[in-house]
């Protein structure tokens, strides 16, 4: 396989990276819903997730722009960053004042004003280090990356636990959040000048007109594919409350834990898909379907546990009490989890073929048709309509990105293979629920057995065994020996 040395170290450490975030932050976030209850955690997630949708307002696709234009065009890296850097600060200023402005215009209690104030701040540094961590994905040298994740969550995960033993204010735990991340931005402006040499921050807004139209389609894209999919934390906040929120995060924070998963191969593979879409279609399908049948095969088992011993999995994680209404939830969000996973890589072909376009109308239509379910459901549902509205709409963007691959999809999907694995799946769901009183430690390692042995023997044919078996190989090598 052309460049899976590339392939793999970027896998590698993009895991590393990914994982690291994931890590502090779930035990960060599961910390503070048992030990300040849901009302807080609704307060302290609410502020944090406004946070993630501004950054999308800074960010504005430009993240995703720069690693596919440099990885595209390296002899032309330094125009390129600095036209890029330029706008993006102005975006990121915008971003500022439009969540300061948020703030003022809406009736927020008092320490709720103050979390999001703190986290304004966290939303300028980590946008402006995310934009460095593009920088170093369209070199393909993610090891930076997972440098600078590793100062960064390694700083917040030891001052959060501290501060949390001590049961210190929660606004002291939002400015560490802040604080770590402005370190984190020091560090990566200090490696970013190693991967690029001769790199300049200086501004550059000369012949911005020349890529105005795809930081737009870009730009649209991102915001609106994050908007559509946590659109309903702000809805349930203004419509329910800190408890609901508190509910619905409980269950959004376990489900971003194997979403991680598509994040590091779309993370290691778009450099490497995006130039092999120019220099050879055939490794780029083939690489996509190798990607794709991955997916199904991972997700499959995490979707079964998640909907059969939703109950226990809550009740290990959050206690038995406060949390009970997550329970049914739960369950709905392993049926999104399942659709998400089927369509991350059609939607990475999109990108990757230079559709993006296609992704931008998408997700601009999702957005809208995700408010007006929410409009109805939220109010009569609560959560559980939220949860409904969130699952409908990833249908619908799924049903759309197979619509625009669908030679893909056909070649992927439409087989005797892939039905014969769905429909042991859902007997697997019927077995399960019928026996579920059995113990998630027993019945989970046994699931994960028989689905695997079963997805390697017969659903990947003999050359994906062997890229498989000697792609792990060389991981694992890799990781061993990489010191050495």
């Amino acid at each position: 396989m052309p460049g899976s040395n590339r392939i793999r170290k970027n896998s590698f450490f993009s895991f590393l990276s990914i994982s690291l975030r994931l890590i502090a932050n779930v035990i960060v976030f599961w910390i503070i819903a048992r030990f300040y209850g849901p009302s807080l955690f609704g307060q302290f997630t609410f502020a944090q997730t406004l946070a993630s949708i501004f950054i999308l307002f800074g960010d504005f696709g430009f993240d995703v722009l720069l690693t596919n234009e440099i990885s595209r065009n390296r002899n032309n890296a330094i125009k390129i960053f600095r036209q890029f850097f330029s706008l993006k600060l102005v975006f990121t200023f915008f971003a500022l004042v439009g969540m300061w402005v948020f703030v003022l215009i809406n009736n927020f209690s008092v320490q709720a004003r103050i979390l999001i104030i703190v986290f304004s701040f966290y939303m300028v540094f980590t946008t402006l280090t995310n934009f460095l961590y593009a920088l170093y994905k369209g070199f393909e040298r993610l090891e930076y990356e997972t440098k600078v994740s590793l100062t960064i969550n390694f700083l917040l995960l030891v001052t959060v636990l501290i501060l949390i033993f001590l049961k210190i204010d929660l606004i002291f735990i939002a400015i560490v959040f802040v604080l770590t991340r402005l370190f984190g931005f020091g560090v990566a402006i200090k490696y970013s000048r190693e991967v690029l040499q001769g790199i300049s921050f200086r501004l550059f807004f000369k012949e911005i007109r020349i890529i105005k139209n795809k930081v737009f389609v870009y730009g649209f894209h991102l915001t609106f594919s994050y908007l559509f999919f946590q659109l309903d934390t702000i809805l349930l906040a203004f419509w329910k409350g800190d408890y609901d929120v508190g509910i619905y995060q409980a269950v959004f924070k376990l489900i971003a834990i194997p979403l991680v998963i598509p994040e590091i191969l779309v993370n290691a593979l778009m450099p490497t898909l995006s130039r092999l879409y120019l220099e050879n279609k055939k490794e780029w399908a083939r690489i996509g379907m190798l990607m794709n049948k991955l997916l199904v095969v991972i997700i499959l088992p995490i979707s079964i546990i998640l909907y059969v011993y939703a109950d226990q999995i809550i009740h290990l994680i959050y206690g038995t009490g406060k949390f009970i209404a997550a329970i049914p939830l739960l369950r709905i969000f392993a049926l999104t989890l399942f659709v998400r996973f089927n369509l991350e890589t059609f939607a990475l072909m999109l990108t990757t073929s230079d559709r993006q376009k296609v992704r931008m109308f998408v997700v601009l239509v999702a957005t809208f048709l995700n408010l007006a379910i929410n409009y109805f459901m939220i109010p009569r549902y609560g959560v559980y309509g939220a949860a409904l509205a969130s699952l409908g709409t990833n249908v619908f963007v799924g049903i759309c990105y197979v619509s625009a691959t669908s030679p893909l999809f056909l070649q992927w999907m439409i087989n005797i293979k892939t039905a014969i694995m769905l429909i042991v799946s859902f007997l697997l769901v019927f077995l399960l629920w019928k026996i579920k009183l059995i113990s998630i430690f027993i019945s989970v390692p046994t699931l994960l057995l028989f689905l695997g042995l079963f997805s390697y023997y017969f659903y990947f044919n003999k050359e994906e065994k062997r890229v498989i078996l000697l792609e792990n190989f060389k991981f694992f090598s890799f990781f061993i020996f990489k010191n050495q």
